[in-house]
C-alpha cells in the first residue's frame, strides 16, 4: 500500500512540474514596458521594428525568457508572443493593404508602461505606439510639370507628384504611395502612380491646350497649370507709302508678345533675307529694281512650330530726270539754253546731256536744276536727251525737240 502511494505521489508531482512548463514567464506586478518603434509611418505593406523593454520596478530588466505578446489594431505583428532577453523583446509590424493609424500594444503580466516613437512620448494607451500607415501617413503632397510649357501646337510633359509626411515636420519623402492624377484638359499616362524611394509620382500629359493638373493623396491635394508657348507670330507694316524702283522699302517685323521667333523675309523678287531671332519690332531695308506689285512674306519659326504672314508693296517706276528748252525754235546764231532737274529721291550718281548733233556734255552728280548752253551748227530738228543714273543704278531719260532755221 505504501508502494502505491509513493508511485501515485511521484505521478502527481511530474504532471505539475510539466503544467508549469507550459504557463509562461510574465512580469511580475509593479513592471514597466517602454515599447518603441523604429518609424512613425509606413506605406501599405511595408514594415516597422518595434521593441518593449521590460523592466521590474526596481529598474532592473526582469527575468530572461518573460513572455511580451504584441497586438496591433491594423496590420500584423510577427511574432506576436517574444521572449525577453536582457529585458528586451523585438518583433515587426507589418502594414496591410489599406490605410490607417496602427495601434500596437505590448504586453505582460501586470506590466505597466510608458509608449516611445524616437523620442517622443504618445499617449495612445499604456504599452503603445501609434504607425500611420499608407496615404494616412501622408501629411502633404506637392506637384510640378517639367517644363511647365509646351509648344504652341501642342506637346508632352512630366508630371511629377511628391508625398511626404512623418518626421519632425512632416516632411519626409514616402515611397510606395499611390497618387490619383486628372486634368481638366489633355490626356494622361495614367490615372494614379505609385511613390518611389524619393516620394515621387510620375506621369505624362500630352496636350493641346492649357490644362491643371490636380495630384491627389487621400484628402491632401495640389494642383499645377501647364500652359502653351505663345504662338511665333509677327506682323509687318512698310514705309513708304509708294515707294518706287530704286528707293529703300522699310519692313518693321514685329514678334508676338512672349515669343522670339526666328524669321525669313521673302521679298517677292528673288530676294531673301535671314534676320535671325526677332525679340522686339525690327527694321530692315529692301530696294526693288523695277516697278511692280510684290507680296513680301515672312516665315517665323519657334519650338519647332511656324508660322507665315504677307504684306503687299507697289513699287512704282523710278522718278526720272527733266530737261526744257529756252526757245523751241532758233537760227544757227542762237544761243539755246537748257536747264535739266535731277530726280533726287534715290540719289544721283551722273547726268548727262546728248545735244543730238554728235556733241554732249557730263553734268556729273549733280543736285539741283542746272542750266547747260549750247550751238547747233547746221539748220534741222534735233533731239536734245537728258539721261540720269541714280544712286542704286536704274537710269531714266527726259527728251525735248528745237528746229533750227
Amino acid at each position: 500500500m505504501k508502494e502505491i502511494l509513493r508511485h501515485s505521489a511521484l505521478a502527481m508531482l511530474a504532471v505539475l512540474v510539466a503544467a508549469c512548463d507550459k504557463v509562461p514567464l510574465l512580469a511580475p506586478s509593479g513592471s514597466v514596458i517602454s515599447l518603441s518603434a523604429n518609424a512613425t509611418t509606413v506605406p501599405s505593406g511595408g514594415t516597422v521594428g518595434l521593441t518593449a523593454f521590460v523592466t521590474e520596478s526596481s529598474g532592473t530588466a526582469v527575468q530572461n525568457g518573460t513572455t511580451v505578446r504584441f497586438t496591433s489594431t491594423l496590420g500584423t505583428v510577427t511574432p506576436s508572443e517574444v521572449q525577453t532577453t536582457n529585458g528586451l523583446a523585438v518583433a515587426t509590424f507589418t502594414a496591410g493593404s489599406g490605410s490607417g493609424v496602427a495601434e500596437v500594444h505590448a504586453v505582460s503580466g501586470g506590466a505597466t508602461g510608458t509608449s516611445t516613437t524616437g523620442t517622443t512620448t504618445t499617449t495612445c494607451g499604456a504599452n503603445c505606439v501609434q504607425i500611420t500607415v499608407g496615404v494616412a501617413a501622408v501629411s502633404a503632397v506637392s506637384v510640378r510639370a517639367n517644363p511647365g510649357t509646351v509648344p504652341a501646337g501642342g506637346g508632352s510633359v512630366e508630371i511629377i507628384a511628391t508625398a511626404t509626411g512623418g518626421g519632425t515636420n512632416g516632411n519626409v519623402p514616402l515611397a510606395s504611395i499611390p497618387v490619383s492624377f486628372s486634368t481638366t484638359a489633355g490626356t494622361l499616362s495614367a490615372a494614379t502612380a505609385v511613390t518611389d524611394a524619393n516620394g515621387e509620382a510620375r506621369v505624362q500629359l500630352t496636350t493641346t491646350r492649357k490644362a491643371t493638373v490636380t495630384a491627389s493623396v487621400g484628402t491632401q491635394s495640389k494642383t499645377v497649370d501647364v500652359t502653351l508657348t505663345a504662338a511665333a507670330s509677327v506682323t509687318l507694316s512698310t514705309s513708304p507709302s509708294n515707294p518706287t524702283a530704286g528707293q529703300a522699302v522699310l519692313l518693321t517685323v514685329t514678334p508676338a508678345a512672349d515669343t522670339s521667333p526666328t524669321v525669313v523675309i521673302d521679298w517677292g523678287d528673288g530676294n531673301q533675307s535671314s534676320i535671325g531671332a526677332v525679340q522686339s519690332a525690327q527694321t530692315i531695308a529692301h530696294a526693288y529694281r523695277s516697278a511692280g506689285n510684290y507680296a513680301i512674306t515672312a516665315v517665323a519659326t519657334q519650338d519647332g512650330a511656324s508660322f507665315q504672314t504677307s504684306t503687299a508693296v507697289t513699287v512704282g517706276p523710278p522718278p526720272s530726270v527733266a530737261i526744257s528748252a529756252s526757245v523751241s525754235t532758233g537760227t544757227t546764231a542762237t544761243n539755246f539754253v537748257f536747264t535739266v532737274t535731277p530726280a533726287t529721291a534715290n540719289g544721283v550718281k551722273d547726268v548727262t546731256i546728248d545735244f543730238g548733233d554728235g556733241e554732249s556734255q557730263d553734268l556729273g552728280s549733280i543736285t539741283s536744276a542746272a542750266t547747260v548752253s549750247h550751238r547747233f551748227g547746221n539748220t534741222g530738228t534735233y533731239t536734245i536727251k537728258a539721261t540720269e543714273t541714280d544712286g542704286s543704278g536704274n537710269t531714266t531719260t527726259a527728251v525735248t525737240v528745237v528746229t533750227v532755221s
